[in-house]
């Protein structure tokens, strides 16, 4: 036995001596000429033959074609294209291309000789671990879910010939994160290297108002109206020009209303004609004159709806179609009417002009109590007598003699409005409103100054 023991070893360092003899440079060469031996792969790349760098292009070239690859996210009838460099897909730091120059070259004898017949008889393969940002993949699928989502559609509904005729609403729909971030996460945990799809998990969203909710608004909330029997046909035009530019106004909760958005611009194509208007003291013919008239008559419904005003003015002098401090004025670039739907439900505005009368009405969801009520009352502070001295207006044109007073004097007033509530017939609050100012205006006069 010993004989034979003896003849085996020298069987094994005569081996060794052959393969040093065939294949001298695998110990003695320099690295920068050495080769990978043969059968070794790196995950699914083959580096056998390969030096350092030619296995370091080899790994790259590889990693960039798996990074080249993507999936496909279906968002409803959207789809949005990932790849997996958006992901920052990459393998983690190691050492195999080191471990794999050295295969069959390095240590004794026995340990090259055993390593150099392992890979003979089967291949030798390093796994890669690789790696993606989860962060990254969770931002793109929250900006996609934002980017496509459907919003949905509240119901709308308008009102003509003493009827409601109601839009439908419709249901939006948007992506559900969670559920779609897992959905793909399990795919890239299990990736077998190809293009992919996902459909998105998608929510229904439905609308705040349905039709079913918005038919509650079916109260009057606020109503007033103010006559213009006097007015020339044209302030009358524009008075009903402006009930058709409001009409059907409607307003969702914590929306404002505002008066430039529905009666601007103030001209002929907008369905306006040239009437008096206040400017700087006296009546003048502009175009769209009368319609301080359609926002003070609206601001009145405002007050008895007992909304929130947002923006009012009161008109320069005194008007005669209601009392001080129940005006308010628009003039564009200077005076707006604006108001917030303070309620829980939509409201509509409904306007019309007939029989020289304007009428606004609100409706709404009425939650007010039935014992309650209120009532506006205003307060005059301070009365203001206009000048004695005349505003004259020389008329060349018209003998010495001539004397016409074109506008009366006008007296100045500084009141208040006051909102005041009952229940149950006793007064629980008094609260201010607004603070108007009037100016006092002396009489214009117009006198010739044509001499004979």
């Amino acid at each position: 036995m010993k004989k034979i023991s003896k003849y085996i070893v020298y069987g094994f360092i005569f081996s060794l001596a052959l393969i040093l003899l065939w294949n001298p440079q695998s110990v003695f060469a320099n690295e920068k000429e050495d080769t990978i031996s043969k059968g070794v792969f790196i995950d699914t790349v083959e580096i056998s033959g390969m030096t350092v760098t030619e296995a370091k292009e080899a790994l790259r070239n590889h990693i960039q074609g798996l990074r080249s690859k993507s999936f496909a996210l279906v968002i409803g009838n959207n789809t949005m294209v990932v790849t997996m460099a958006d992901l920052d897909y990459k393998y983690e730091p190691n050492n195999y291309i080191k471990q794999a120059i050295s295969l069959g070259k390095s240590g004794n004898l026995i340990k090259r000789y055993k390593e150099i017949k392992d890979i003979e008889y089967g291949k030798v393969v390093y796994p890669l671990t690789y790696t993606y940002d989860e962060d990254k993949l969770r931002d793109l699928i929250e900006d996609a879910a934002v980017r496509y989502r459907i919003s949905p559609k509240n119901a709308s509904f308008t009102r003509k010939n003493n009827q409601f005729y109601y839009t439908d609403h419709k249901m939006g729909s948007m992506m559900d994160v969670d559920t779609t971030f897992s959905s793909i996460k399990e795919k890239l945990d299990n990736w077998i290297r190809m293009d992919f799809v996902v459909n998105a998990s998608m929510v229904d969203l439905e609308p705040e108002f349905t039709r079913e909710l918005l038919e509650k608004s079916n109260s009057i909330i606020g109503e007033y109206s103010t006559v213009y029997t006097s007015s020339s046909q044209d302030r009358a035009a524009n008075l009903a020009n402006g009930a058709k530019l409001i009409n059907n106004a409607m307003l969702y909760p914590g929306e404002v209303f505002s008066s430039y958005t529905y009666l601007l611009p103030f001209s002929v194509d907008n369905g306006y004609y040239a009437a008096g208007s206040y400017n700087r003291g006296r009546v003048e013919q502009s175009i769209g004159g009368g319609a301080c008239q359609v926002t003070t008559t609206l601001y009145n419904a405002v007050l008895a709806a007992e909304l929130d005003i947002v923006e009012r003015y009161a008109h320069s002098m005194t008007v005669s179609y209601v009392d001080l401090a129940y005006d308010a004025a628009i003039a564009e670039g200077s005076k707006n009417f604006q108001f917030k739907n303070n309620t829980d439900m939509p409201i509509l505005i409904e306007a019309f002009s007939e029989d020289r009368k304007i009428t606004f009405r609100i409706w709404g969801h009425e939650t007010r109590s039935s014992n309650r009520t209120i009532k506006y009352e205003n307060k005059i502070i301070k009365e203001i007598s206009p000048s004695p001295s005349e505003k004259i207006t020389k008329d060349p044109s018209k003998p010495t003699s001539y004397r016409r007073v074109t506008q009366s004097a006008k007296k100045g007033y500084q009141a208040e409005l006051y909102k005041v509530v009952y229940e149950d017939g006793v007064e629980v609050s008094r609260e201010l409103v607004n603070k108007s100012y009037y100016n006092a205006e002396p009489a214009h006069v117009t006198v010739g100054t044509k001499r004979n």
